[in-house]
């Protein structure tokens, strides 16, 4: 019986507006962009084109948003990528002139700037900026499956009174994938693996191969199947099922996980929040709040003033990757003993990278390693769209409704936080359904109003800012981002009532939100 590993990168990204004039405002998020890109998409790159010329055979799913997808393919952004990186290596040399007494201190201020050096090489000449590019051609050679998603990360369990809204979401993320990567997907994944029942009929009806959803979709579901979460499953409309592991998340990075190893960097210990203003120009500004700068010289030891050093926490991760592999490799034998004639079980590794990321920067080289080595322990590091040839003989099952947000059930993302979004965004939902069927064949002015005003609700539909609000992660970005669509979306919805548009306002907005432009506002249409 052949023992897979399945791992699913979930890249996130919230839409940033870009403008000049917007561009101190917007400063944090775009720092979190472009650490992303420094830590999480061109060293996953690198990673692959590794594979390639070792002759790794492996396999591993990502899930690349539309939003973070036409940003990245954006010149400006790209253009703005490279100064930032510039900005850091002046910042990096200024670093060596104030910490030249410490030599141990002086080597990690070296690495960042080396490091920062190579990203700009790889981003200008290896990649020609073109990241999306490079994806592409990775995932056209069997390195890694391109897995579709919604137009944002909307949560859909929030919406399952509304069949029309999810529908959208789903058709905006389908047309997306096709013009970013030029074909047609076969993995749906739900964003926070957020299910409710119903909602595999509407992804199936768009051409869906299968979907991932949380454990306790399968473990509470009414027929409780044969295989438990080790081997595909299937919906009565043959939706594939392939169940993510509900111990992962605590394995990598509960109190006792790999990541909370003394020996791997302090992210939280940051010049950035440390420093004056005035030590950390060019990148700090008076006024305007911090940000990380990549420039961490401590371990996570408990006393927290230990330098951190790059070669011990390489090696324990080694070490770490060897130990996961172990304990899977024991767990899938377990398995097999329980579950008899099948021919592969599956163990399904879900990563979220802007976790990973943020807490753990020796996460990528760790997964590097687990996938390097996992032959060498009987296990065969594969993607979902590889198992579904036979998606019609898997056992049918009925999920119950779950999440991986919150502590199984999304309460995070209706929060006293964050609860007041909701009745915002239901009213602009029900008008927009109503205007689909209002203006059916409208033209001109009023489509590009439908259009603006279905962009503006998409974007605000999205979880990721409620998340941000209820951790108190840059709140302000997320509430203005929010706000700002909602007020876009009304301003439409009374233009249309009153029949007077200033064409000067929509086509400011429309170069300001300049994501989905193709995006046809019909999609909000009921379906009969």
């Amino acid at each position: 019986m052949n023992k897979n590993l399945v791992f699913i990168i979930k890249a996130n990204q919230e839409f940033i507006r870009h403008t000049k004039k917007e561009i101190l405002e917007v400063e944090p998020e775009l720092n979190s962009l472009f650490e992303s890109i420094s830590r999480t998409y061109i060293p996953l790159l690198n990673m692959l084109e590794g594979f390639e010329k070792d002759g790794v055979q492996a396999k591993i799913g990502l899930v690349l948003p539309p939003v973070l997808c036409a940003l990245l393919d954006n010149e400006e952004i790209q253009n703005m990528y490279v100064t930032w990186l510039k900005n850091r290596i002046q910042l990096g040399e200024k670093e060596l002139k104030r910490c030249k007494k410490d030599e141990a201190i002086l080597k990690n201020v070296q690495n960042v700037i080396d490091q920062a050096k190579a990203l700009q090489k790889d981003f200008e000449e290896k990649y020609n900026k073109k990241l999306i590019e490079k994806f592409v051609e990775y995932h056209r050679k069997n390195f890694i499956e391109l897995i579709a998603t919604t137009g944002t990360d909307i949560f859909m369990p929030h919406y399952s009174d509304m069949p029309e809204v999810i529908s959208a979401q789903i058709e905006v993320g389908l047309q997306a994938y096709r013009k970013s990567f030029g074909e047609t997907p076969e993995g749906f994944w739900l964003p926070e693996l957020g299910y409710t029942p119903e909602v595999e009929r509407i992804i199936k009806a768009y051409g869906y191969s299968y979907t991932i959803v949380d454990s306790r979709s399968i473990l509470l579901s009414k027929n409780i199947p044969q295989k438990g979460i080790f081997y595909p499953l299937r919906t009565d409309n043959c939706l594939g099922i392939f169940t993510a592991n509900p111990f992962l998340q605590d394995e990598l990075f509960g109190e006792e996980g790999y990541a909370n190893n003394e020996v791997y960097r302090n992210e939280n210990h940051d010049i950035g929040f440390d420093l004056s203003v005035e030590e950390l120009a060019p990148i700090a500004h008076k006024g305007q709040c911090r940000v990380s700068t990549g420039f961490c010289y401590w371990n996570k030891s408990y006393n927290g003033d230990e330098v951190y050093n790059k070669d011990a926490a390489l090696e324990q991760a080694k070490l770490d990757a060897k130990d996961f592999l172990e304990s899977k490799q024991k767990l899938l034998e377990e398995a097999e003993g329980l579950i008899k004639s099948t021919e592969f079980i599956t163990y399904v590794c879900t990563l979220d990278a802007e976790h990973l990321r943020t807490t753990w920067s020796e996460g990528l080289y760790w997964l590097e390693q687990v996938i390097r080595t996992a032959a060498e322990h009987s296990l065969t590091v594969t993607s979902c769209n590889e198992m579904t040839d036979k998606q019609f003989t898997y056992e049918k099952v009925t999920p119950y409704y779950s999440s991986a947000a919150g502590t199984g059930y999304g309460e995070n993302l209706l929060s006293s936080k964050n609860c007041w979004m909701m009745r915002y965004i239901k009213k602009a939902c029900e008008r927009m359904i109503d205007l689909a069927d209002r203006f059916p064949n409208d033209t001109g002015l009023k489509t590009r109003l439908l259009n603006l005003g279905a962009k503006e609700l998409i974007i605000a539909q999205s979880s990721g800012l409620s998340k941000m609000i209820e951790n108190d992660d840059f709140p302000e970005f997320a509430k203005n981002r929010f706000m700002d669509s909602i007020k876009a979306f009304t301003s439409v919805f009374d233009s249309l009532g009153s029949n007077t548009v200033s064409t000067e306002w929509l086509t400011t907005l429309e170069i300001y939100d300049d994501i989905f432009p193709w995006l046809n506002y019909r999609i909000f249409s009921k379906k009969k």
